[in-house]
C-alpha cells in the first residue's frame, strides 16, 4: 500500500517538512522542482512526439500567483541549464508570492521571455503554439470551484483541446502536464468544477486521494510519481488514506493451511438470484469458491432450485421454502439477482439481526436503502458493495438530503452513518470503513466493465470473508491461524481489500490474453490468482516471514 493524502494534509506536511529540516520555502521549491524535471524529462523521453524535437521543443509554463506557480517557473530554468532554448512563461496578473517572484527574476536572468496574463492575447497564441504546457495554475490550496483568473487560464488549457490535430493545417494540442494534481482539483471539488483535463500529472508523493476519485481521475492523464521530496517519517505519520498495490495480495491473502478441509476453509451462505436473475446467483457461488470457501450453500427461490442444483455441482443449493432460520456459517452474502419482491425486506433484517457478517450486495443495498432503519438491526459487522447508482441511493438514505457532498466525504459519511463498510465499485474501487479509514485500488481496467463482474466481486469478497472469519475459530477443532484477524471487522476489511485486488489484477490478465471477456471467465481467474496468493501466504507462515 501506498499513503494518499488530502490537499489539506499536503500543506500540512510541506509545512512540517519545512519545519523538521529547517529549510526554507524556496529550498524546498528547488528540490521538489528538480525531481519534477527529472520525472518531466523521463516523460519527454517516452513520447517521440515530443522527444523527437530535442532542444527545440516548445515548453510553456502557464503560472499562478502562488507556489505552484513557481514550481513551473523553476522547472522552466532546469529545462534552460539542460538545453531546451524554445522555453515561455505566463505568470499571473495578480502579485506573485516570494518564491514566484524569486523565480520569475532568475528565469528572466537567463533571457526567457515572460508575459503577464493580463495580455490575454498573447498569452493565448503562446499556449496554442506550444508543445508542451506546464499547469502551474493552482496547488493544494484551492478552496471550492476555481474562480477568476485561475478559471479563466484553465478554460484556455481545455480550450486547446478544439484543434486536437484533427483538421489539416493545424498544430497537435499541446501535451498538457500538470504539476502536483491538475489546477482546479482539490478536497471541496466536485464534479463540473472547472479543472485542467492534463495529458499527465506529475504527482508529488504521497499523491493526492483526490485525484483517484472517479470523476477526477480522467482529469489527471497518466500518473507519474515523484518521490524523495518529503522525508519518508513524516509521510508515513497518520495514513488514513491508503492506494492498494499488485504487491499487496500476498499479505492480504488469508491461508488456509496444508491441513484445510471444507468447514475450516470457511462457510458461507448467499442468498441470491430471482426469476429472469439465476446468473447473478450461479457467478457469486463460483467467485466464492474461487475465494477459497470450502463450504458454500446457495439459498434460492423454489422455481430456481431445479435449474440452479445441476450446473453447482460445488455448491449446496437448497429451496428458500425449506429455510428453518438463518443457518450457522462464518458469513452470508445477500442481495445478487435477488429482487426485491415479497419477504425479501423480512428476510434480510433476519439476517442482519442473526450476528453473523455480511455482505449486501445489488437489491439488498436497494431494500436497505429504502429502509435505512434496517441498518441499526445489524449484530455484526457488515458491508455494502454499491456500484455508483445503488450509492446514491444509500446517499439519499443516510445522508439526509446531502447529496452532491465531494465523493470522499460522501463516501466516508454514508459508511459512518450506515455503519458499514462500504466497498464502491466503478472504474476505481474505494473502500471506507465507518472509522474514517479510506483505501483505493486504481482498476482502469475498462474489460471488467462487463455484466456480472460485480457479481463477481461481491462473491469474491464475501467468501474470502468467510475464509478469514473460520481462520479466528476453533471450528472444526482447528487452532486460528497465526495470521488471523483480530475482529471481525478485520476480517471484513481484509477481505474487502484482497478481493478488490485479485478481482482487479484478474481483470488486467484477462485483457492482456483474450482482450474482451465474459464474466464467467473473471470468476475462473481469480480462482487461480487467490490460490497462488493464498499458497504463498501459506509458505510465509511457515517459514516464520
Amino acid at each position: 500500500m501506498k499513503a494518499l493524502v488530502t490537499c489539506a494534509q499536503a500543506r500540512e506536511l510541506d509545512a512540517a517538512t519545512r519545519a523538521a529540516l529547517k529549510l526554507s520555502s524556496i529550498q524546498l521549491m528547488e528540490k521538489a522542482s528538480l525531481r519534477l524535471w527529472d520525472a518531466l524529462r523521463a516523460r519527454i523521453a517516452e513520447l517521440p512526439a515530443l522527444s523527437g524535437k530535442g532542444g527545440a521543443l516548445r515548453i510553456v509554463a502557464l503560472c499562478g500567483h502562488g507556489d505552484n506557480g513557481g514550481d513551473a517557473l523553476a522547472m522552466l530554468r532546469h529545462a534552460y541549464s539542460a538545453g531546451f532554448s524554445c522555453l515561455g512563461a505566463i505568470v499571473s496578473a495578480r502579485e506573485a508570492g516570494e518564491t514566484p517572484r524569486m523565480q520569475a527574476l532568475s528565469l528572466a536572468a537567463a533571457g526567457v521571455p515572460i508575459l503577464s496574463w493580463s495580455a490575454e492575447a498573447e498569452a493565448r497564441a503562446l499556449l496554442k503554439n506550444a508543445d508542451l504546457v506546464l499547469d502551474g495554475i493552482l496547488g493544494t490550496g484551492v478552496r471550492g470551484a476555481a474562480a477568476g483568473e485561475a478559471a479563466a487560464m484553465i478554460g484556455a488549457l481545455n480550450g486547446l483541446e478544439k484543434g486536437g490535430g484533427a483538421t489539416p493545417g493545424m498544430a497537435a494540442r499541446p501535451h498538457i502536464a500538470s504539476i502536483d494534481l491538475p489546477s482546479g482539483l482539490g478536497d471541496g471539488w466536485r464534479a463540473g468544477m472547472p479543472c485542467v483535463q492534463a495529458d499527465s500529472t506529475l504527482s508529488l508523493d504521497p499523491a493526492k486521494a483526490i485525484c483517484f476519485t472517479p470523476e477526477a481521475r480522467q482529469a489527471c492523464g497518466m500518473m507519474i510519481p515523484v518521490d524523495d521530496v518529503f522525508p519518508a517519517s513524516l509521510v508515513s505519520q497518520n495514513v488514513a488514506i491508503s492506494l492498494l498495490e499488485a504487491s499487496d495480495l500476498d499479505r492480504l491473502a488469508p491461508s488456509v493451511g496444508d491441513a484445510g478441509y471444507k468447514t475450516s476453509r470457511g462457510r458461507l451462505a448467499i442468498f441470491a438470484g430471482s426469476e429472469g436473475a439465476l446468473g447473478a446467483a450461479q457467478l457469486c457461488a463460483k467467485a466464492a469458491i474461487a475465494s477459497g470457501a470450502g463450504y458454500i450453500t446457495l439459498y434460492v427461490d423454489d422455481p430456481l432450485y431445479p435449474l440452479a442444483a445441476p450446473v453447482l455441482e460445488s455448491v449446496i443449493v437448497k429451496p428458500l421454502s425449506g429455510l428453518a432460520g438463518i443457518p450457522a456459517c462464518d458469513a452470508i452474502l445477500v442481495g445478487p439477482g435477488w429482487g426485491r419482491g415479497a419477504g425479501r425486506k423480512d428476510l434480510l433484517a433476519a439476517i442482519l439481526a442473526s450476528g453473523t457478517p455480511a455482505i449486501l450486495d445489488a437489491d439488498a443495498i436497494h431494500i436497505l436503502a429504502e429502509n435505512p432503519e434496517l441498518a441499526s438491526a445489524a449484530k455484526a459487522p457488515c458491508a455494502l458493495t454499491p456500484h455508483p447508482g445503488e450509492f446514491a441511493a444509500l446517499e439519499k438514505a443516510f445522508l439526509g438530503g446531502r447529496e452532491g457532498e465531494p465523493f470522499l466525504n460522501a463516501l466516508a459519511e454514508a459508511s459512518r452513518a450506515a455503519g458499514m463498510l462500504t466497498l464502491y465499485k466503478s472504474s476505481l474501487t474505494w473502500i471506507a470503513e465507518p472509522g474514517g479509514s479510506l483505501a483505493v485500488w486504481e482498476g482502469r481496467t475498462p474489460e471488467l466493465g462487463t455484466a456480472g463482474s460485480g457479481d463477481v466481486l461481491a462473491g469474491l469478497f464475501a467468501g474470502l470473508a468467510a475464509v478469514s472469519l473460520a481462520s479466528r475459530s476453533a471450528l472444526g477443532g482447528g487452532k486460528p491461524a497465526r495470521q488471523a484477524p483480530q475482529s471481525a471487522g478485520d476480517a471484513l476489511r481484509g477481505a474487502a481489500h484482497c478481493a478488490v485486488v485479485a478481482h482487479g489484477l484478474a481483470g488486467r490478465r484477462l485483457a492482456r490474453e483474450k482482450g474482451w471477456f465474459g464474466a464467467a471467465d473473471l470468476a475462473a481467474e481469480c480462482a487461480l490468482i487467490m490460490r497462488g496468493a493464498s499458497r504463498a501466504q501459506s509458505i510465509g507462515a511457515g517459514s516464520g516471514a
